[in-house]
Formats: C-alpha cells, structure tokens, sequence
C-alpha cells in the first residue's frame, strides 16, 4: 500500500478516534464539529500533497 493513502488514513482514523472519545465522555459533539470537519480537510491536504509528491518522484 502506498504511504500516500496509510498515512493520512491512520492520522484521520486516530483523529477521529480522539474526537470520538471526547464527544462521549463530555457531551460537546456540537463543539467539536468544526474542529473535525477542519481535521478532515487537513487529512485530505496531506493525502493530496503525498500524492503529489509521489508522482513527481516518479517522473524525475
């Protein structure tokens, strides 16, 4: 598997994994969700990055 779609997966599945936890033991579901939806936009910037990077590697 390519490290350009495990890394930003692990770092997404242990984010929401942290949000998870949080909105269960505080109740603050409502609060977090603006930090989760940036976090998801943030793991979908590095997912495109490392693709990006990849492929320039691949054409040098």
């Amino acid at each position: 598997m390519k490290r350009y779609i495990w890394q930003p997966a692990a770092f997404l599945l242990i984010g929401i994994g942290f949000y998870i936890y949080n909105g269960v033991e505080w109740n603050t579901w409502i609060a977090y969700l603006p930090h989760i939806l940036l976090y998801v936009v943030i793991c979908a910037a590095l997912l495109w990055a490392l693709y990006k990077k990849e492929q320039f590697k691949n054409r040098k």
